[in-house]
């Protein structure tokens, strides 16, 4: 039987890889494309980390799957909690390659925690908790069963210094590649396996980081550091395509090759508050808890104008400690000088806002405890909301700042669904959205896009560019390149203009007539949850990329 080995590049774009491959610098994926069949990748919208790997993993929209982001909406207290992976009840491709008896190797997959019995091994990756007692790996006892030298790598695969532009950040990380490299080319040639996984975060983080080094219009991009850090992000790329060229090397020829990204980078420019753009139009509105309460709005956007303009402020800022950082931050909540979800006020709030400002939900009486939205006036207001969001402009260029404000139903269908925002935003190319607590982590000036990558090597595939793939068309395009039915409640489809002719006819797509679904019904909102400790884990790993 054929095998399929998926390598993921958490983040990349081919904006990078094209211009590092022209000078040479990425042999492997070079020759991968060239011989493959390649093309971007589309995303799920908006490109949240969790949605998007949960999606590839499905084969399904967030409306079945139900996972919108890294935390959800809680309707009784307001409160975003995080969420773990078996917060789901849709069935991976490798639970389905479980059931039909063949082996899969799952290593460092993002939101896949807590990990899952297969047939095989699996140790999960970003979102898992680093505490005390966590098990990150099946079997529990996975290290036991490695050579003494690994038996280390038995963990969650990011550094353990923070995350800010340092020497310390790219040494470390370099050091996590390193050992993942011996544990990967182990796990290779010793553990049998018909499925094999992996994901690179390190291009995820350090795009995260360094990008305002690597976007040429960026005031950062002729610092001092700037060559430095630039190539501290090449190299990070430069060592994921070598050690995708030691995985080629251990693999014959019959196996399938699949690399790929949940999302691209680019761009943003972290100064768009659509907080406060609520508040401006009556939207949200905030308890009044706060000492200062007159010109508080004027107060925020001249704090927040200062920070933004003054250098030496944003560089001393970012020196400060993370307990120094903390305590301003909750000076200036406790003043009311900057908004947080403890502060909203949903007796008098109709619109209740993600933490990120990417979704939104209307605060329905049918919905949330304190709904003050009748279902006759939801229309209304989501008409008018739209309207409002889409005629903000730049106040230099006049461009428009949001591109598409989607409605819930054009984005997911299923029963899920019912959990899910009313409202998704697209912002326009350059542009995020920020709570402004978000000015103190002056770090996140790189972002998220729709645009992934996805390449194809192996006997299966056609040579030649791409379009039109999805990320939730790789998981059916694994099943069946495994000869394995389709479930026919996915809602990707497999990549046929990506293969051969000739292999289509031998392997006529199958349709099967189970649904990959564990469970019937509505989810119970708490059905998994953390641990205190591990909840503030799993914060401070989402505070360290910006996230909150």
């Amino acid at each position: 039987m054929n095998r399929v080995l998926v390598i993921g590049l958490d983040g990349a774009t081919f904006d990078v890889i094209h211009l590092l491959a022209e000078q040479g610098r990425l042999p492997n994926l070079m020759r991968l494309m060239e011989k493959g069949v390649w093309g971007e990748l589309r995303s799920t919208m908006p490109p949240i980390t969790p949605t998007a790997w949960t999606s590839f993993f499905t084969g399904k929209n967030p409306g079945k799957h139900g996972i919108y982001d890294f935390q959800e909406l809680d309707p009784l207290t307001y409160q975003f909690r995080p969420v773990r992976a078996d917060r789901h009840e849709e069935k991976t491709v490798w639970q389905l390659l479980t059931e039909a008896g063949l082996t899969s190797v799952v290593i460092d997959v993002p939101f896949t925690y807590p990990p899952t019995p297969i047939e095989g091994i699996m140790i999960t990756g970003y979102g898992t908790p680093r505490t005390s007692g966590t098990v990150c790996s099946y079997p529990a006892n996975l290290a036991n069963m490695l050579p003494e030298n690994l038996r280390d790598e038995v963990r969650v695969a990011l550094p353990d210094c923070r995350f800010d532009r340092s020497r310390a950040f790219v040494e470390e990380w370099r050091a996590v590649m390193n050992g993942r490299s011996r544990l990967l080319r182990h796990l290779l040639q010793n553990y049998p396996w018909h499925f094999f996984m992996t994901v690179f975060t390190i291009t995820d983080n350090m795009a995260h980081v360094f990008w305002t080094y690597v976007e040429p219009t960026h005031p950062n991009y002729h610092k001092p550091e700037a060559a430095e850090f630039r190539e501290a992000f090449y190299g990070a790329y430069e060592q994921c395509d070598q050690l995708v060229g030691e995985m080629l090397e251990l693999v014959d020829s019959d196996t399938a090759v699949l690399i790929m990204s949940d999302h691209g980078f680019g761009s943003v420019r972290p100064r768009q508050y659509i907080f406060q753009r609520l508040l401006d139009g009556g939207y949200l509105r905030y308890q009044n808890k706060g000492k200062w309460h007159f010109g508080r709005d004027w107060l925020i956007k001249t704090a927040v104008r200062t920070y933004n303009q003054f250098p030496i402020l944003r560089e001393t800022v970012k020196r400060l400690r993370p307990r120094q950082q903390n305590r301003l931050k909750q000076t200036l909540r406790h003043s009311g000088l900057l908004p947080s979800g403890e502060l909203l006020d949903p007796a008098r709030s109709r619109i209740i806002p993600s933490n990120y400002g990417l979704q939104m939900w209307v605060n329905d009486n049918g919905r949330f405890a304190h709904g003050l939205v009748s279902p006759a006036q939801r229309e209304s207001l989501l008409t008018d909301l739209t309207s409002y969001l889409l005629a903000d402009r730049d106040k230099i260029t006049n461009s428009p700042i949001i591109s598409a404000v989607y409605r819930s139903e054009d984005l997911y269908q299923g029963p899920a669904s019912i959990y899910g925002p009313d409202l998704v935003i697209d912002y326009a190319n350059f542009y995020q959205p920020q709570h402004p607590a978000k000015t103190l982590n002056p770090f996140l000036e790189g972002g998220h896009t729709p645009n992934g990558i996805f390449i194809g090597y192996g006997k299966p595939f056609q040579q030649g560019q791409l379009t039109q793939a999805h990320l939730i068309d790789l998981a059916p395009t694994i099943l069946h390149l495994l000869a394995q039915p389709i479930p026919p409640d996915m809602d990707g489809h497999v990549l046929a203009e990506a293969l051969q002719p000739d292999y289509l006819t031998q392997h006529p797509v199958r349709i099967g007539d189970k649904p990959a679904h564990w469970a019937e019904g509505k989810r119970p909102l708490s059905s998994a949850s953390f641990t205190p400790e591990e909840e503030a884990d799993f914060k401070n790993q989402l505070k360290q990329l910006g996230y909150l």
